[in-house]
């Protein structure tokens, strides 16, 4: 609110300062046509704040040549099949020192208590004038025979000069005894006021002034606005008395006795009478009144003014001819890296990529990050959802691997390895059909000509190069693995993505993926009006709360879900037990917004801590995904100097909390899990990546560069739950980032860029991060259904700060408003998110 007011007092303040420069330019000395000119500014400026960037002037820029859509990389990873992990409480850990808590202080909110205040006291003033001055008018008595003015004429003994409230003159008991050219140039003077309407003008101008008090130009308004009043009522007393010294003796005498209450049009008030008396014996002549024809051309005039002052240039880029494809096509590139990929599961596959001397390890749904093998050859990969081990050796010589997992052991097979063998050309028809990559998405494999195409749900084409034996790439970075049954048949697909790793999709008939396009279109259609209404569904409520006591007694209802969220939880079983264990009872359940896939989250209040529960209802009722994240007590944790890692330790029976991370180093940082003995558990995070993982509220991590040196040590809490690591706020207390009070530059511009890309389906991929690419592919058919329903973009407006140093923008459409969050460095969106984030 505070930068809204604040974006329209400074438009409204070029405005004014428009208008005053044509006055004087063209030398307007008539108050008459001032005053107009000036009524029009005040009624724009009551109104800037609703119609500013309204108005707005599209300009068309000549596009750059772009690849056709068809080469965008489908996504691999749907919304509902993101890992959820949830580590179980470990016990015997427990914390020395505590992190010393700063005093947080939101500037925002301390602007916005201020300016309430303020604007409070002067509106009550204004409101108790008004009640005042309305009671005494109603007290007065009517004065009867004057006929010579078309209004109401009042005696108050509480008046000690004549003064105008709306309509009404109110003049002091010895108006009788006054001679009668003084009573003729009182009732000229009020009945002009009156006439002109001053009082509503002057009210409408101290409400403004109440507004924008802030504003040195509103000030300035009410005081001109008042000046040029009195000096048009003047002038009118002055035509019928036809005695200027006489007006201005008159002036002088009730410039001594009058006191008027602040609504009130006293006929002289000490501080301008003395202005008024000079003016009014230099005048050599009267002002000349103006039609009403010539006010309709002067606001006419000024109009085109307040439209630009008011409007917005937006820029827009037209849809690019795609590039033909037989104009010169990129050269292909093959995939490179070496990589053995295993199968955990129905989905799930654990990926081993060797890179020289270098070992890395991906699960599904999670970064690639660096493997650490130990003096006994026992590989260890950072998973969010616990430490996976295996023997690094057994990878070399076995098929299988042994995966130790959580305290379990699980059976990994190995399913395709790169490179392959070469092979000669194979019959494509046996790859053309449809692959169920997530519960409410389908790969759908086409062949064109002597080549194949694979496409996505609602995803642009892409052209498959071939790398091998059943093996192609889009463009050498993303691979495509068909895999056989026992009968030799194309049964699966291995589907491997650079950032959100490799699955595992089923081969499905035309009828199977016609349902799951047409629930995926259905969820498409509901989206934009859930996401505007904000209203939850029915039952959600009574679901997760009959899920959390199942899934606290270690039985869930697999009844109650839908067949794959059903095979999540299945996976996770254990460790959400344990999570939900160490919670507590339900204390509260409250809704708190739909998200922008259509998920209901709810907020939850437990003996133990809280949590944030996304829902996803299916038309049968059954749960078709809950997305869970714990985010610790009431502890608000902090940052612990490197200096202080000897007596850091982690503590006992602490609440769960998740944890994020982002790298904004330019570097690769590392995350060391400092154990009860304050051993490292390591975990690396990519340059403009965010790592997550459910831990424990004061369990500590330390926070260092590549080399291992220590930056910081983090202490989870309420304070750390959202952490940005960048060089130049190493060390700072939590909060930091809410204090400071102006956005990022280019931030807003950025963000405009963005939410018209996604409108028209084709965001601009070169000015994201990997990370923040794959996110918007993932939602655009929803974001862009959304888009759509809101309607043009009329507004954008800062709001504040995040935790991870993103701005947060509220976007006002023609059909509603939403709330972004935007991060942006170096001409590069960093983070982004839509709706309602807690």
């Amino acid at each position: 609110m505070i930068a809204t007011l604040a974006e329209a007092a400074l438009r409204s303040l070029v405005l004014g300062g428009v208008v005053w420069f044509g006055l004087n330019l063209f030398r307007v000395r008539n108050p008459h046509v001032h005053m107009t000119a000036w009524v029009v500014v005040l009624l724009a400026s009551l109104a800037m704040p609703f119609v500013m960037h309204w108005p707005t002037l599209t300009i068309t820029r000549l596009p750059l040549p772009v690849a056709v859509p068809d080469d965008f990389l489908p996504a691999d990873i749907s919304m509902l099949e993101t890992p959820q992990p949830a580590l179980p409480v470990a016990p015997g850990i427990a914390i020395a020192p505590q992190a010393k808590g700063g005093l947080s202080i939101n500037w925002w909110l301390v602007a916005t208590i201020i300016y309430a205040g303020v604007a409070g006291l002067l509106l009550l003033r204004l409101a108790t004038g008004l009640c005042l001055t309305w009671r005494l008018t109603r007290a007065a008595k009517p004065i009867k025979g004057l006929q010579m003015i078309d209004a109401d004429v009042r005696v108050s003994r509480d008046v000690g000069g004549p003064v105008t409230f709306g309509s009404t003159i109110l003049v002091p008991p010895q108006f009788a005894g006054w001679d009668a050219k003084k009573r003729l140039a009182v009732l000229a003077h009020e009945g002009a006021h009156v006439a002109n309407r001053d009082f509503y003008v002057l009210l409408l101008a101290s409400l403004n002034r109440a507004v924008f008090w802030f504003s040195p130009f509103s000030w300035w308004q009410l005081a001109r606005l008042a000046e040029l009043a009195e000096i048009i009522s003047d002038a009118e007393a002055i035509e019928v008395i036809d005695d200027r010294l006489s007006y201005a003796e008159i002036l002088l005498d009730f410039a001594s006795t009058v006191k008027p209450r602040p609504v009130e049009l006293a006929m002289a008030r000490a501080s301008t009478v003395r202005a008024r008396v000079e003016r009014i014996i230099a005048a050599a002549a009267m002002p000349v009144a103006v039609s009403w024809r010539k006010r309709v051309w002067i606001a006419a005039a000024i109009v085109p003014v307040v439209i630009v002052s008011a409007g917005m240039i937006a820029y827009r880029t037209p849809d690019a001819a795609p590039l033909a494809a037989d104009a010169g096509e990129v050269p292909a590139q093959h995939y490179r890296p070496f990589v053995n990929f295993y199968a955990m599961g129905p989905a799930s596959v654990f990926a081993i990529f060797r890179e020289g001397d270098e070992i890395y390890g991906q699960l599904t749904g999670q970064r690639r990050l660096r493997l650490t093998v130990g003096n006994d050859g026992t590989a260890s990969y950072a998973a969010s959802s616990g430490e996976i081990t295996f023997s690094a050796d057994a990878e070399r010589r076995s098929s299988e691997l042994t995966l130790r997992m959580n305290g379990r052991d699980i059976r990994a097979v190995r399913v395709a390895e790169m490179p392959t063998a070469a092979a000669g050309p194979a019959p494509l028809d046996q790859y053309v059909g449809w692959y169920r990559v997530a519960p409410n998405r389908v790969l759908t494999v086409r062949r064109d000509g002597d080549r194949l195409q694979v496409q996505e749900t609602v995803q642009g084409r892409a052209a498959l190069l071939a790398e091998g034996a059943d093996v192609f790439s889009i463009r050498g970075d993303n691979l495509l693995i068909f895999l056989r049954d026992d009968q030799a048949k194309v049964s699966r697909v291995l589907v491997q993505n650079a950032v959100f790793g490799a699955r595992l999709a089923s081969r499905i008939d035309a009828a199977a993926a016609q349902a799951i396009e047409a629930d995926f279109a259905r969820r498409v259609a509901e989206v934009p009006d859930r996401f505007r209404e904000q209203v939850p569904v029915a039952g959600g409520k009574e679901m997760i709360l009959r899920g959390i006591e199942d899934l606290r007694h270690g039985t869930p209802n697999y009844d109650r879900m839908s067949a794959p969220f059903a095979a999540k939880i299945h996976r996770q079983v254990d460790e959400l037990h344990a999570t939900f264990v160490a919670l507590g009872a339900v204390e509260s359940l409250f809704f708190r917004g739909v998200g922008p896939g259509g998920y209901d989250i709810y907020g939850a209040k437990f003996e133990n801590g809280t949590a944030e529960f996304r829902l996803l209802l299916e038309p049968d009722g059954k749960a078709g995904d809950v997305l869970f994240r714990a985010d610790g007590n009431d502890e608000l944790g902090g940052i612990v100097p490197c200096a202080e890692e000897a007596g850091v330790r982690g503590r006992a029976g602490t609440s769960p909390i998740r944890i994020m991370v982002y790298n904004e180093m330019g570097d690769d940082i590392q995350l060391f899990n400092l154990d009860t003995d304050g051993n490292r558990k390591t975990q690396i995070v990519r340059p403009n990546m965010t790592w997550a993982a459910t831990t424990t509220v004061n369990n500590p991590w330390m926070i260092a560069d590549k080399s291992g040196r220590c930056l910081e040590i983090l202490v989870p809490g309420r304070q750390t739950r959202f952490h940005n690591v960048e060089a130049s706020n190493l060390g700072a207390r939590p909060g930091r980032a809410a204090r400071r009070a102006v956005p990022i530059p280019n931030g807003e511009t950025m963000l405009r860029r963005y939410i018209e890309g996604v409108g028209r389906g084709q965001p601009d991929y070169e000015h994201m991060t990997a990370e923040v690419a794959d996110i918007t592919r993932q939602q655009l058919p929803f974001d862009q259904a959304i888009l759509a329903r809101l309607g043009a973009l009329r507004a954008v407006s800062f709001r504040g700060v995040t935790a991870l140093d993103s701005d947060i923008y509220i976007a006002q459409f023609a059909n509603g408003s939403a709330e972004w969050r935007i991060g942006v460095r170096h001409d590069t969106i960093t983070k982004i998110a839509l709706g309602p984030n807690f």
